[in-house]
């Protein structure tokens, strides 16, 4: 009866920090909707990049936009605002409506990473949240039964391509999975080993071509400006001027020099000495802790659709796409918010759509009983229950700018909350 009652206790709680976070989550959104951003704003500006001065990466969209807002005089900013809210929202409801299928706890959707995170760092109007509604779509296309296999192929790619050209990270958590993926299902039509990889191939080289199209045409400085400018004629802003810290402006930059700044900056600059290495690394566990055991934890009783072999198989699938992603991690971007959003979007998704037989066939018995060793040891070392995955997953914080104390603290769970209890308060103080 006690430990009725206890876990009763614990349950409310955990539906309380579950409410507080998502209304969090929610003034967020309304308040970067009710932000005036301006042109020059990153958040913005990264939409704006179009081909009016040639063809030039992540500028598909831009271009699109830039005939819509000639041919309508709508604001930019506002359709930005919109694509942003409405691929918010069918992410977050995909994510709601499969979770509560499989039975699945909803506290993991605010409270880890995927959905919650890049929201907490309030520069979520970006292109993130549209990746994942060409990721998801792709996935539920190949996993379409009565879809033949050409037709699959030929629909994804299209899909993929779209994304690619609008932003290259897209191509790091897409193309390795869907590479295995091709090769299984061309395999079980009986086509060779060598046959399988070279069909594979050929089925994705539109998105490898496309790839290569957004890495070689990089643009220059000449390209910013003109793209700059295209916009001035239409906007009525004073927009002459291409400031130096938005996203048109950082076009040129090869592929060496990006690596370069972004691994300078993450791990190289002398006040962090080693610090940042093993802050990422103990976060990297961390997330990585509360992605595997979050659905288990958390569930209502022991015959919910998540046993020990799903987690081994989602275990398998997030450390196969974190490798995918370590260019990200490592010298790619400063953001490790939103990689880590990537990480475990995208590992979710592909468990959740994915047949789990499907998944298990993709990996080698040698990497299924090294995940879990890794995983026995862990929890050897931290015994997962309710209470620890929940104190994680409030307390820990991903930085969005490289390692910055504030920054990391800001994108914790337990700051989101605070901040919304202590805003009436400041209102109250405000308006007295």
């Amino acid at each position: 009866m006690k430990e009725n009652m206890y876990r009763e206790k614990k349950k409310r709680i955990l539906d309380l920090i579950f409410g507080m976070l998502t209304l969090s989550v929610a003034s967020i959104i309304v308040k970067d909707l009710l932000e005036d951003w301006s042109f020059t704003s990153y958040q913005i500006s990264e939409f704006l990049i179009n081909y009016q001065g040639g063809f030039v990466r992540r500028g598909l969209l831009g271009e699109i936009l830039f005939r819509f807002t000639k041919a309508t005089g709508i604001d930019v900013v506002l359709t930005v605002k919109i694509i942003s809210v409405v691929c918010c929202a069918y992410v977050v409801m995909f994510f709601t409506a499969t979770f509560k299928k499989r039975g699945y706890p909803l506290y993991i959707i605010p409270l880890c990473f995927f959905c919650g995170g890049i929201i907490m760092s309030e520069v979520w109007i970006r292109k993130d949240f549209m990746m994942f509604c060409c990721f998801i779509p792709i996935l539920l296309i190949y996993n379409k039964k009565n879809m033949c296999l050409a037709v699959k192929i030929m629909v994804i790619n299209l899909i993929a391509v779209f994304m690619i050209l609008n932003h290259e990270v897209f191509v790091f958590f897409t193309l390795p999975p869907l590479f295995f993926l091709f090769y299984k299902s061309l395999r079980e039509k009986t086509i060779s080993v060598a046959g399988s990889i070279t069909m594979t191939v050929l089925s994705l080289m539109p998105c490898i071509v496309a790839f290569t199209m957004v890495i070689l045409m990089h643009g220059d400085s000449i390209t910013a400006q003109q793209i700059w400018d295209s916009w001035h004629v239409i906007s009525g802003k004073p927009l002459n001027l291409l400031p130096d810290n938005n996203a048109v402006a950082f076009l040129g930059s090869s592929g060496t020099d990006t690596f370069v700044w972004h691994f300078g900056i993450n791990f190289l600059r002398e006040e962090y000495y080693l610090l940042p290495v093993w802050y990422w690394l103990l976060v990297l566990l961390i997330v990585y802790y509360i992605s595997i055991n979050a659905a288990m934890v958390f569930r209502k009783n022991p015959v919910m659709l998540y046993n020990a072999d799903d987690r081994t198989t989602l275990s398998a699938v997030w450390s196969f796409q974190f490798i995918c992603l370590l260019p990200m991690f490592i010298g790619l971007s400063i953001d490790y918010l939103r990689v880590f959003f990537y990480l475990t979007a995208s590992s979710f998704a592909i468990f959740l759509i994915v047949p789990k037989e499907t998944l298990k066939s993709l990996f080698p018995i040698f990497w299924l009983k090294g995940i879990d060793k890794f995983n026995a040891l862990i929890d050897g070392l931290l015994p997962p229950n309710r209470t620890v995955v929940a104190l994680l997953m409030l307390t820990v914080g991903i930085s969005y700018s490289g390692f910055v104390l504030k920054t990391i603290w800001m994108s914790t769970a337990v700051y989101r909350i605070l901040l919304l209890l202590s805003e009436p308060i400041l209102l109250l103080r405000d308006t007295s």
